[in-house]
């Protein structure tokens, strides 16, 4: 048969976490008769090459995000005819910044007739006719792939990738790489052959939206908490001595929201500096916080992890490596509770059993004084929120008083909604056995036998 080449996209940095830093990339890149092309940003390549370059893995950087008139139009194609709560409060934050009325009017009328799935089947059909075929054809014309493996179905570039392969009918899978993507960006562009998704949760999305053959899509759990069952924690004592803390003080780990969502993150740390513990703050990896008007204090620890590029980036694009997802496991664990605004830390806090917190107050804003659309309650809204607070494994604090009583809840009783707890990590991890990136790869292998 001789070797067969592989594509893997790796254009989002959660993708190069998900997947080349887990057991999918080794298995894969160990196989002699295998070929891997990894596609990067241009401006990462040395940093790939330092970290998954070897005898059959070859790296090739890339101009990213650059899109035209056809990407725009059918991007908001996509997103305007999925109706879901997520994408309905995104449409009235849009009309607040815009004040369009009539693109607004639009885009309802696109997602109630979008529940037609021959609506949704003309818009990729036209896609598929109209989008540009040669952003990538270089490559395809120097490796002639066997099998596209695109890491992040939604991001643009995937999306090229995938146009191309369909087009020579190569055979392609797709990945949904986070829990809020299906019901937050949308139809898929182009249709893979084969979906991998991190549970059933999304693959029952995949089902309602994207009409897609339930026996092509495979839920292999996430591939980033691997490393949180194979790997030993640090000692409590080595732990708190790397950040110059206390080992026997309670401890509150803080995951601050970021200014994309938020401006205000400053104003919860001044609202808890003064309570009577020590406090890990871990912000955003790919985003800002704004703390300029916090006034630390020795109680606090505050981080900003990943690898930070400083030519041709943004700060949504730095990368994480197993080091930094390392010390997040040490750092849940060690922590007694967890507080942030919904984020997919509340599934790493879950899997650790600690207690969660919800935060749905504007900083020193009680509840309800910001408009909803520019308060952080919208959040607990979102579609993918909803089912996670459906589960109840977390208290919702609505202000000051509900914050510091659950903390004192939590602290005095940290087995309070354990049950809860587990059946988010049943919902969004399955079974913790250390084996995603196997089962990515095994998935990988067999679909590109199938189909040579």
């Amino acid at each position: 048969m001789g070797i067969k080449t592989i594509f893997i996209t790796s254009l989002n940095p959660f993708t190069t976490r998900n997947i080349l830093f887990s057991n999918a990339f080794d298995i894969l890149s160990s196989k002699p008769d295998l070929r891997l092309v990894i596609f990067c940003p241009n401006y990462k390549k040395e940093y790939f090459k330092k970290n998954f370059h070897k005898k059959n893995v070859i790296i090739e950087g890339v101009e990213t995000g650059r899109t035209d008139r056809q990407d725009t139009l059918f991007s908001y194609l996509s997103r305007s005819v999925i109706s879901t709560a997520t994408l309905a409060i995104h449409r009235k934050e849009i009309f607040l910044r815009n004040k369009n009325f009539f693109a607004f009017l639009v885009s309802y009328f696109l997602a109630f007739i979008g529940r037609l799935n021959l609506i949704k089947k003309v818009i990729r059909f036209f896609d598929f006719l109209t989008v540009s075929k040669n952003k990538f054809i270089v490559y395809f014309d120097k490796y002639s792939p066997d099998l596209v493996f695109a890491t992040d179905i939604f991001h643009v570039d995937d999306v090229h990738f995938l146009a191309e392969a369909k087009n020579r009918r190569i055979s392609t899978i797709g990945m949904v790489r986070s829990w809020d993507n299906i019901t937050n960006k949308g139809l898929f562009r182009v249709k893979p052959d084969y979906l991998i998704v991190n549970n059933l949760v999304i693959k029952d999305e995949v089902l309602q939206y994207e009409d897609m053959d339930k026996k092509n899509i495979l839920a292999v759990g996430m591939p980033q908490f691997d490393c949180y069952s194979a790997m030993s924690r640090q000692s409590r004592l080595d732990f708190f001595q790397s950040l110059d803390l206390d080992p026997n003080k309670r401890t509150i780990f803080l995951a601050p929201h970021g200014s994309r969502f938020y401006k205000d993150d400053w104003q919860l740390l001044e609202i808890i500096k003064d309570l009577p513990y020590q406090f890990i703050v871990r912000l955003p990896p790919n985003d800002m916080v704004d703390l300029s008007k916090f006034v630390s204090t020795p109680n606090f620890f505050i981080a900003h992890p990943g690898k930070d590029f400083e030519k041709g980036t943004t700060n949504r694009d730095r990368e994480m490596s197993p080091k930094d997802s390392l010390r997040l496991a040490d750092e849940l664990f060690h922590s007694d509770l967890v507080i942030n605004y919904g984020s997919t830390i509340t599934i790493d806090a879950a899997f650790f059993d600690k207690p969660i917190i919800i935060v749905a107050f504007d900083g020193f804003d009680d509840y309800g004084k910001k408009p909803y659309l520019q308060s952080v309650r919208r959040f607990l809204d979102f579609t993918h929120i909803k089912k996670m607070l459906k589960t109840g494994c977390c208290r919702i604090a609505k202000n000051k008083e509900d914050l510091v009583k659950y903390i004192e809840a939590y602290l005095a009783d940290p087995w309070l909604d354990k049950e809860d707890r587990d059946r988010l990590v049943a919902d969004q991890v399955g079974v913790k056995d250390a084996g995603s990136g196997k089962r990515i790869a095994d998935f990988v292998l067999n679909v590109l036998n199938l189909n040579l």
